[in-house]
């Protein structure tokens, strides 16, 4: 079981996006995890990911620690074993976009609805694990750096 090229992986991952509408945003402050679950919004051909979080824990637990893990799966009822952990950290790839940003009237194009604050991450490390891989001779879990 082998890596697969590395075109074929980008192909998966946007079309694992593309299919998905919600995920689990997990930050950390003093060592307490909170795991909150948000629809997001990508940008097209692109692995960067959208979310308008209202103000909260999750928004001070970034500002205070810029290290954030996503997860986002098909649920079993769908009957395949599909999973994303996206990566990421540093304020460069988690991005908090207010009215007056110069990328913010970009980023509330992309996601539904008015908001106040949306937040812009730009993964570092995305890994997809599909079952279905390996009918291709592929291994079930795929990794990508970026």
């Amino acid at each position: 079981m082998s890596g697969m090229p590395k075109a074929k992986l980008k192909s998966e991952i946007l079309n694992f996006l593309d299919k998905r509408k919600v995920l689990v945003l997990c930050t950390c402050s003093n060592n307490i995890p909170r795991a909150t679950p948000m629809d997001f919004y990508t940008e097209k051909d692109s692995f960067n990911i959208y979310v308008g979080p209202a103000p909260g824990r999750k928004v001070k637990n970034i500002e205070n620690n810029p290290i954030v893990s996503i997860g986002i799966y098909t649920p079993l009822s769908e009957g395949k074993i599909q999973g994303m952990q996206i990566t990421a950290s540093g304020k460069e790839r988690i991005i908090f976009l207010k009215e007056g940003d110069e990328e913010f009237e970009k980023a509330q194009k992309i996601v539904r609805g008015k908001r106040k604050l949306l937040l812009k991450i730009i993964p570092e490390k995305i890994e997809l694990l599909d079952y279905d891989f390996i009918k291709e001779g592929y291994s079930r879990l795929q990794v990508l750096e970026l």
